[in-house]
C-alpha cells in the first residue's frame, strides 16, 4: 500500500466503537487502515467514503447526506468492525450560537450531537449500505 494511512484501527483490539477527528480543512481527506480485515477507508470530509484492497484497487464507495450546516464538511468518524462488516458513523451537529455571551470566535459556537449517519461496508460482498 503506497498511500499515506492516517489511522490504523485493530478490531481485535477494539470490541468498541472509537472515534477519530478526520481532517475537514486545507487537507480533507483520511485514510484509515482496518488491520484485520485488510481494507482502506479513504473519508473524504464532504462525505465521500471509498473502500480499497491492500493493493489500492476499489472495493466499493459511498455517498453521505450533505452537511448543510456549520462548516459544511464532516469532522468526525466513529468506527467499529462487526463480523464482516465495518460500520462508520459520522455525527449529526447541531450548531449553537453562545453570541453575545462569548470572547469571541474562539468560543462563540459550540455543537451537540443529535443523531448520526451511518455507512457500513460488508468486507465478503464488497458493497456498501
Amino acid at each position: 500500500m503506497e498511500r499515506k494511512i492516517d489511522i490504523v484501527f485493530d478490531s481485535t483490539k477494539a470490541n468498541n466503537e472509537i472515534c477519530f477527528q478526520i481532517a475537514s480543512g486545507y487537507i480533507s481527506e483520511t485514510t484509515i487502515l482496518f488491520e484485520k480485515e485488510s481494507v482502506v477507508a479513504l473519508i473524504h470530509a464532504k462525505g465521500r467514503v471509498e473502500f480499497y484492497d491492500m493493493k489500492e484497487e476499489l472495493l466499493a464507495k459511498g455517498e453521505l447526506p450533505c452537511v448543510e450546516s456549520g462548516k459544511g464538511v464532516y469532522e468526525e468518524v466513529c468506527c467499529k468492525a462487526e463480523g464482516d462488516t465495518i460500520v462508520l458513523r459520522f455525527p449529526i451537529y447541531e450548531w449553537i450560537d453562545n453570541y453575545p455571551h462569548c470572547d469571541g470566535e474562539h468560543d462563540r459556537w459550540d455543537t451537540r450531537t443529535i443523531g448520526y449517519h451511518t455507512l457500513t461496508f460488508d468486507t465478503e460482498s464488497k458493497t456498501v449500505k
